[in-house]
């Protein structure tokens, strides 16, 4: 991964970006990933779209961090920014309150954003 893929999940606020526009180039306008047409874009020529393969190192690495939640924590993440569904229906379907939703969100982020850090040589 790249410096600056690297500096972009460095803080709070870039991994809530990450995160909210991690489905981008998953959720194409047509029914394929594929440009089969004939217009002549700036593609890379083997029919794949540039939405697709931009970032791609970005998304890895956000889903490597991710997998260091729990699941409740993960799941409060895609609910959260993904699905974006209010508070109150991210509480009830994790059966918690709607303050420690807040709190969980925030510890998971800070997970995110710390596991991109180097650890101190003991």
């Amino acid at each position: 991964m790249s410096t600056a893929e690297q500096d972009f999940l460095s803080d709070p606020h870039a991994v809530t970006r990450c995160l909210v526009t991690y489905p981008d180039c998953v959720q194409p306008s047509t029914g394929s990933v594929l440009n089969f047409s004939g217009l002549k874009r700036k593609d890379r020529g083997d029919g794949l779209r540039a939405e697709l393969t931009n970032g791609l190192e970005l998304r890895t690495e956000l889903t490597r961090r991710m997998q260091l939640l729990e699941e409740r924590d993960r799941q409060l993440l895609f609910l959260w920014y993904v699905r974006h569904l209010h508070v109150d229906e991210i509480a009830d379907q994790l059966g918690v309150s709607r303050r420690q939703c807040f709190r969980r969100r925030a510890s998971a982020i800070r997970t995110i954003v710390e596991a991109g850090k180097p650890r101190a040589a003991a």
